[in-house]
């Protein structure tokens, strides 16, 4: 379903020309799907064209032009007496639908500040935060995630938006339901417990439902959504995201809470899995030489106060691996690249 304050937010921001190209899309995508849309944007642009004359009203000089139309008045033949009262009458039921009009328009402009309020909360690699939002939910980040919410949820439902990996504790109201955005797809819930990863780097997004109820959706070009999957507690769903197609596992969970307590477990984890991980917990580019990425060793270790170096050593204690670190060089801003750390077989 089309969400209408989103709608109406762009118009308004239209006609007061601070609308971006994105929105511009948006707007011109709504407004192509049918003729209803057309008619009701029109619509709206003459509620705010009322809205704006209403405020030069204000300006206006009531008693010398009231004195000026009577002379005007006085002039005129009694042929146009009709006329003239039929004038004074629209007059005095105009003024009252602009005055109507314009408390309407009043009261919508206050729910756009609102919705354009929006907060962005970003984690920097080798990082980790917590936020509550307006609802009382709370929201664990990641290393190198981000959350864009609005600074006071309105409207029929609670939405936010996910880069990157969140563990989200959410309020319990059924009749606002919360719904987490991640590109093309959303999560669903009401009141419940779960953790999303949706970096943008990986092909898949893994969703663990620990307590309540969720619902994995779709949306298509048209924006109408597809349920996909409702999970049941302690479910694991992995979803590709280009292909919609995903696969739920039973799962204790463990692997995928634990960095909400400072820990990164591996668990039977590939190269793939453990370089894209690793690398994030510890800011660091990860690269496995080609004959452990073309083999089918897994990983299983458990790291929580270690530096790179310490865990590097602990991994290969445990594995048959070498490596070895680059340190990071600086950049022309006086920034420093991340360190580079090749992971090799051991010989």
């Amino acid at each position: 379903m089309e969400d209408k304050n989103h709608i109406y937010h762009l118009i308004a921001l239209e006609y007061s020309d601070h609308l971006n190209k994105e929105q511009q899309t948006q707007l011109q995508y709504w407004l192509e799907m049918s003729v209803a849309n057309r008619s009701e944007y029109n619509e709206l642009v003459k509620l705010l064209t009322y809205y704006n004359r209403l405020g030069a009203m204000k300006k206006i000089n009531v008693d010398q032009d009231l004195l000026s139309v009577k002379k005007k008045l006085h002039r005129q033949t009694k042929k146009n007496t009709f006329f003239l009262n039929f004038q004074r009458v629209a007059a005095i039921l105009l003024i009252p639908l602009l005055i109507y009009t314009a408390w309407s328009l009043s009261k919508y402009q206050e729910q756009i500040e609102k919705n354009i309020s929006l907060k962005t909360s970003e984690t920097s690699f080798g990082l980790r935060s917590q936020i509550q939002l307006s609802d009382g939910t709370k929201v664990f980040l990641n290393s190198g995630s981000r959350l864009t919410y609005p600074d006071e949820f309105t409207g029929n439902s609670r939405e936010v938006q996910l880069i990157g990996e969140a563990y989200f504790q959410v309020e319990s109201d059924k009749e606002h339901p919360f719904f987490v955005d991640l590109n093309g797809y959303k999560i669903k819930a009401t009141g419940t417990k779960f953790n999303i990863s949706n970096y943008p780097e990986d092909k898949l997004i893994t969703t663990y439902l620990e307590h309540g109820n969720v619902s994995l959706l779709a949306y298509t070009n048209d924006k109408q959504s597809e349920s996909l999957h409702e999970l049941k507690e302690k479910e694991l769903i992995f979803l590709k995201k280009d292909e919609k197609q995903f696969k739920v596992v039973d799962t204790d969970g463990s692997r995928y809470l634990a960095w909400i307590d400072g820990a990164l477990i591996f668990k039977n984890d590939n190269t793939n899995d453990v370089a894209a991980r690793f690398g994030r917990w510890y800011n660091a580019e990860i690269v496995f030489d080609h004959e452990l990425l073309r083999s089918d060793y897994v990983f299983t270790a458990t790291f929580k106060q270690e530096s790179l170096e310490e865990a590097l050593k602990l991994l290969s204690y445990s594995s048959p691996i070498t490596y070895k670190v680059i340190s990071g060089s600086q950049q022309d801003d006086s920034s420093f690249s991340k360190r580079k750390v090749i992971i090799s077989k051991k010989r």
